[in-house]
């Protein structure tokens, strides 16, 4: 039983664990971490229009979203988040500092499965782009080429 408990806590203490969203050190300058997904955080001042604008977009964006491994964060200064754990779990001042947001800013950044950064973006998410630039990823590409696309019509 005491080794289960210290799995579970080498577990939650490991670097993917607590470096999530920044998927990591990058003390060697570039990260090569293989992750199951990509993300794309927003940050905001608050839940305001443009926050809504943005989650209307992943709804309607769903298919392709989940096709691509993408999972969305959005976490404002007032204390929304979406999903709902992400203010349990992120301090805003440490992830506008660490993605170099400023205060009171409305910025999107879209992290590739290898961890940095692919993309970057302001208040207007153009998801037609971020799919593109996804698409153009290595990563992507190959997962093209195993499978055809579940989304299309």
């Amino acid at each position: 039983m005491k080794n289960v408990g210290l799995i579970a806590l080498l577990t939650l203490l490991s670097g993917t664990a607590c470096g999530y969203p920044e998927y990591g050190s990058k003390h060697s300058g570039e990260v090569h971490y293989d992750m199951s997904h990509r993300s794309v955080m927003y940050f905001a001042p608050s839940n305001d229009d443009k926050v809504k604008e943005f989650l209307l977009g992943t709804l309607t964006n769903e298919c392709s979203l989940e096709e691509r491994d993408v999972v969305t964060l959005v976490i404002t200064e007032d204390g929304f988040s979406s999903p709902a754990w992400v203010k349990e779990t992120f301090d805003y001042s440490t992830l506008i500092k660490m993605y170099g947001i400023n205060k009171g800013e409305h910025a999107a950044v879209l992290i590739g499965k290898d961890g940095s950064e692919k993309l970057r973006w302001g208040a207007k998410t153009d998801w037609a782009l971020v799919k593109e630039t996804i698409d153009a990823m290595p990563m992507r590409q190959a997962e093209m080429k195993r499978a055809a696309s579940r989304c299309s019509i």
